[in-house]
């Protein structure tokens, strides 16, 4: 494969005097006697048992990549030496790493040998890590992570539903594996009540391939919406009410193909027996075929064929950016168009305007497996601001949010009507999840105000460094129901023991009935070892917390008593 001239690019200029001959078939009067001579001082090469150097057979890789090992290690004995080597010579070195990358992760070379002798941020660097990260992948195909959870829970005192002491457990594993370059794989296997009637159920299973333009997933989906989301965005059938990042959750297949001698994309996406869809798209436009089949028969008012269009532009990457979609049901002859203008107006001050128009019968919007974002027989439109009033240089944060939503039928009856403003601080260096917040909602239908006001994760000032504490409080006010809730908790940590205590206490000034209007809770963690936390508490007055702190209702007035080992892997 390569001759010993090829090998000739390991000398260095390494400048070593003359030693006796080390190999038989080597004269003293060949032109590579030099060069044999100092790379076999230098235990670059050693030639075979038999005392030979062998210099007209031809080099094997693997033989070649052994002779750049000892180079290396070489390399590595004389970093300190003023001239060891050239830029050239580590130039020369650093193509030959890259080239036999895989033979010298065999042989035992490291990432850190190569960092001592070509520097830190080489391209032989990079090659050689990638090389080590694939092999590894593949060397550990399945990987299993998970957790474990094991529930005790009593009641005192009781209360309707809530008498009986109980046992649970849960164990949860994440499975994926790796199958070849382009295709993985993944399922969640969830065993609950091990110890008494178990159950065993599979969720968020997939299979994903990749290479070059095909992307093909089966399974569970977890997209962004299409457009603005009139066909395509708001599907979540498990938990609707699950605040997420992503909107288009179902199980089904997704198929996106993007040739390189195209200026289109082609996307395919099903959630089986609710919706297929198919779209191109082209740089700032998409058009798309959705049909979705529901109902007894074809013609059943709740199934129609979606033929869609939506357009974005950013006006030349101006501050202005503009979407726009439309539908149409062809077997109902409804519609729905949507718009929506971001703008930013200021480095501290954007603005977004949107609107919508969905007719009767829309199915996109009146069915309940359907994925629309928006409501049929409505007109409506909205208006939110975001002001930055801190200054790009100030070292606490002040925001302002402000939102106007207005929405009608058809018929010009008001549905919704409501104004709100946000004020968020965050403070210079803030703890984890330090913010203060308050919140106005003005409901123009009622004439209702609702307020909202807390501040979280205030740290405490203990003057020791094994202790933490922090105190959260929150509240909120409704003034059409003249009820108002209040909640206060102190998280305190004693670092060195790995320990948490947390007490809360809360108000509630319209409790569900025969409910008492307080409820407090004592809850003591202990992270017993890495990745294991034993959990006991002890809340009196069940507290239904709602999406921000000091939200909620006391709903009974149940003392309930829980213990927790949770365990993840």
């Amino acid at each position: 494969m390569k001759k010993l001239a090829l090998a000739l690019v390991l000398v260095f200029a390494f400048a070593l005097p003359a030693l006796a001959n080390p190999f038989v078939d080597v004269p003293l009067n060949h032109w590579a006697y030099d060069a044999v001579q100092s790379l076999a001082a230098k235990g670059v090469i050693i030639g075979y048992p038999d005392g030979t150097f062998g210099g007209n057979r031809a080099l094997t890789r693997y033989e070649f990549a052994m002779a750049i090992a000892r180079a290396i290690g070489y390399l590595e004995s004389k970093i300190d030496e003023a001239g060891f080597a050239t830029q050239e010579d580590l130039a020369t070195l650093e193509k030959l790493i890259k080239e036999f990358a895989d033979e010298l992760k065999n042989l035992g070379v490291t990432v850190d040998d190569l960092k001592k002798v070509v520097g830190e941020n080489s391209e032989a660097i990079k090659a050689l890590e990638a090389r080590v990260a694939e092999l590894e992948k593949y060397a550990e195909p399945v990987k299993v992570t998970g957790e474990f959870t094991s529930t005790w829970e009593a009641f005192l005192p009781t209360a309707a539903g809530k008498t009986n002491v109980s046992f649970s457990d849960s164990t949860t594993l994440y499975i994926a594996a790796t199958i070849n370059e382009y295709t993985t794989a993944g399922v969640d296997l969830t065993i609950d009540d091990t110890f008494s009637t178990p159950s065993v159920s599979a969720d968020n299973f997939y299979i994903e391939y990749q290479k070059d333009e095909w992307y093909v997933k089966a399974g569970d989906q977890r997209l962004g919406k299409i457009g603005l989301g009139l066909v395509l965005g708001d599907y979540q059938p498990d938990d609707p009410d699950d605040d997420r990042d992503y909107d288009l959750d179902f199980e089904g297949a997704y198929v996106k193909y993007a040739p390189e001698d195209s200026d289109i994309t082609w996307k395919a996406l099903a959630a089986p027996n609710d919706w297929y869809s198919v779209r191109a798209e082209w740089e700032k436009v998409g058009v798309g075929v959705t049909w979705m089949p529901e109902g007894a028969s074809l013609w059943n008012a709740n199934s129609d064929l979606i033929i869609s269009a939506d357009a974005w532009t950013d006006f030349d990457e101006s501050d202005v950016k503009l979407t726009i979609e439309g539908a149409y049901g062809v077997l109902s002859g409804s519609y729905g168009v949507a718009g929506e203008v971001a703008i930013k107006a200021t480095e501290d001050v954007t603005i977004t305007l949107d609107g919508h128009y969905v007719t009767a019968g829309f199915t996109p919007a009146t069915s309940a497996a359907s994925p629309s974002g928006f409501d049929a027989n409505e007109l409506g439109f909205g208006v939110a601001a975001s002001f930055d009033l801190s200054g790009e240089d100030a070292a606490e944060k002040w925001t302002l949010d402000v939102e106007y939503d207005y929405a009608q039928t058809l018929a010009n009856v008001a549905t919704t009507n409501e104004v709100s403003g946000t004020i968020t601080y965050v403070p210079e260096e803030p703890a984890e999840g330090e913010e203060g917040k308050i919140k106005v909602t003005y409901d123009l239908l009622t004439n209702g105000i609702t307020v909202y006001g807390a501040y979280l994760n205030y740290p405490l000032d203990l003057d020791s460094e094994n202790n933490e504490a922090y105190i959260s409080v929150g509240g909120e006010y409704n003034m059409a129901a003249a009820a108002f809730t209040l909640a206060g908790k102190l998280d305190y940590k004693w670092l060195d023991k790995n320990t948490t205590l947390t007490v809360e206490g809360r108000y509630d000034s319209a409790p569900a009935a025969g409910a008492p209007v307080y409820s407090v809770l004592a809850e003591l963690g202990w992270d017993m070892a890495e990745n294991t936390t034993l959990t006991v508490s002890y809340e009196l007055n069940t507290w239904d917390a709602g999406d921000d702190f000091g939200q909620g209702d006391i709903i009974d007035g149940a003392g309930t008593i829980t213990a927790e080992l949770s365990v993840s892997f």
